[in-house]
Parts: structure tokens; sequence; C-alpha cells
């Protein structure tokens, strides 16, 4: 049985019944943080950090084949309906009534269940490559509604926050049922320190973070979290990175997800103490990211500090300093 938005995109894509248009088409997406503080499953950031690759190509053989390599790459299954970017494939193909071959190679970039939307660039990649070879001529919505439903694959539901965020790039804001998309420029000035604690990860580790959330909040708590959150958004439009920083404050989700990353409020202190504007965990987590104004302080520096207070824990850590990204691009065709 169809969800509802499977239903939506299923119904759209068999009026088209396109021909292709290239045979091989080969599209790159960008890895993304969701949440930010106070847009539980309603803000995404493009983050240019971590890219995965998805290169299809038609062929005689009957259905759809998948192939993963690079980062992670045993860790991501090959099975059509268990693929993000092979569910979408094996939807859009059999939407549109066509039989030929099709074969998915991906590449993976972006590490696999850190919370940097690893599933989103896969089947982002994978959906505007689709609308590439066939000339689907998809709106931003129907791109991300795609992207989304390809979720499902990893994470039992589908997550439109980095998929947004990776179709489009930049910052985006979500709203659902019915879709609609809010696309803002972030400030030029605006950079982001990254740190990946090396923290064993539960199996289904979404749907866990997402199992754990309280169910009902706090009146208090609610109203701080909208205000936190429209004032986020006005320093985005403002190019104001101090009021960006100091809206990410929430008081429903990160309080309780906190509570799996070992060494979290020592970690977000000394980010504060060098210079970044804000702090939040990356999606379900474990990574950590902090926002800062490159004029005023040296990301470098603050993802040093962040790295060094996991190791103070004991906790091996990676850490990086990167910008806002664009979205999807296609790379070749032919």
């Amino acid at each position: 049985m169809k969800t509802n938005l499977e239903s939506i995109l299923y119904g759209k894509l068999s009026q088209k019944r396109m021909s292709p248009v290239y045979r091989m088409v080969r599209a790159e997406a960008p890895s993304s943080t969701a949440n930010l503080g106070p847009g539980f499953d309603v803000f995404g950031l493009a983050l240019d950090l971590f890219h995965d690759t998805v290169e299809i190509e038609l062929g005689s053989e009957d259905g759809v084949t998948i192939t993963v390599e690079g980062v992670d790459h045993e860790r991501v299954s090959t099975g059509v309906q268990n693929n993000t970017a092979g569910l979408v494939a094996g939807m859009v193909m059999d939407a549109m009534k066509n039989r030929e071959g099709m074969r998915i190679r991906l590449i993976k970039g972006v590490p696999v269940g850190g919370g940097l939307g690893s599933s989103a660039a896969s089947s982002s990649a994978c959906v505007l490559a689709l609308d590439e070879m066939f000339g689907l001529g998809l709106s931003s919505e129907d791109l991300v509604g795609l992207a989304a439903y390809g979720e499902v694959a990893s994470a039992g539901v589908a997550h439109y926050d980095n998929a947004a965020a990776a179709v489009l790039g930049g910052f985006v804001i979500v709203s659902q049922e019915p879709l609609r998309l809010a696309h803002l420029k972030p400030p030029s000035n605006l950079e982001v320190a990254v740190a990946i604690p090396k923290i064993e990860l539960p199996k289904e580790k979404t749907k866990k973070m997402r199992d754990i959330i309280p169910k009902t909040v706090e009146l208090d708590h609610a109203i701080s979290n909208v205000a936190h959150a429209s004032l986020f958004v006005a320093g985005m439009a403002l190019s104001d990175i101090a009021m960006i920083g100091a809206a990410m404050n929430d008081l429903i989700v990160e309080p309780v997800r906190s509570k799996a990353i070992p060494m979290f409020a020592s970690v977000r202190t000394v980010a504060f103490e060098a210079g970044a504007s804000g702090f939040a965990i990356s999606g379900a987590g474990p990574t950590v990211v902090a926002l800062c104004n490159r004029v005023e302080v040296n990301t470098k520096d603050v993802a040093h500090v962040m790295k060094e207070g996991f190791e103070k824990g004991g906790i091996s850590c990676d850490a990086y300093w990167t910008k806002p990204s664009g979205g999807a691009v296609v790379k070749e065709r032919r």
C-alpha cells in the first residue's frame, strides 16, 4: 500500500512517461545539518564538507541494480528497496512504465549515521540525475519530495529537512502537508565548525533518537522554541550571525538527545569560549556543529577545541571547518 507522499509523486510521474534524453547522468549532492537548535524537522543547511555522487546508466538488462563504493560503503544496502537512491529510481521507473534496465553507481562521500544527511545526499543526487536523464522538469517541491521519499529506505519515514538542503543548497525551511519550501541564502561570513565524535551508533539510530523525544511539551518550552526559531530565520534574512547563533536554543529535543552524546555540555562550553556564535546537535547526532562568523573568529580554532573537548573525555573525534554549500548539481551527461 502506497503512502500519501508516494501516491502523490507516483501520480505526477505516471503522467510524464518520458523517453530518456540521456543514457548516462552523474550528479552530486552535499552533506547537510538539520534542526540547528529550535528548528526540529523544519530547518536544514547544506554544508560544503562531504558529497555523495550517483551515476545512473540505462542498459538492456531488466530492473534496477546498485553498486556502492566509497566512505562506509559496507554499511549501505545494495537492495533496491533498502537503498535511498534505489527506492527512488525504482518508483520513478515503475511510475513511468519504463522497462529498461538501470545501473546505479553510488559513491559515498558523506559518512553514514553521523547526523550529516548521508541518506539525503544519496537520494537527492539520484533524484536530480533522474530528472535530467528523462527531462522531467520537476519542481523544487517534487524534487525534494522524491528525495525525502528515498529516505524511507534508511529511516523508515520521509525526512524533508536534510533532503531540501541537499537538493536546494543554502538554508531551507520546510513545512509539510502540503509541502512548502522557503530558501534563504546564508550570510557570506557564515562558517561551520563540525565535530564528529567516534561513538558507537545503535542500529536504526534515527528511529531510536526520534523515539526518545517527548510526546508532550510544556507551553513555555514551546513558546521559547517558536521565538528562537523565528529569530533564527530573521537572522538568516538579515545576515545577522550573532542573532542566528543566539537563536540556536532548543528546550524540547536537544536536552533529551544530548544525553546520548558524552561530553556534550563541556564541548558546547569550549566552542562558545573559542568564539562560536551558536552550537547544536547536527540532526540526530552524534555530530555537533558550531556556527561562526569568520570575520570575528577562526573557525578552524573552534573546530579544534571541540575535538579536544571530546578527546578529554576519552572519545576519539574528527573535526572539520566548512561553509554553507549550494545544492545538488549534474556533473556529467551523455
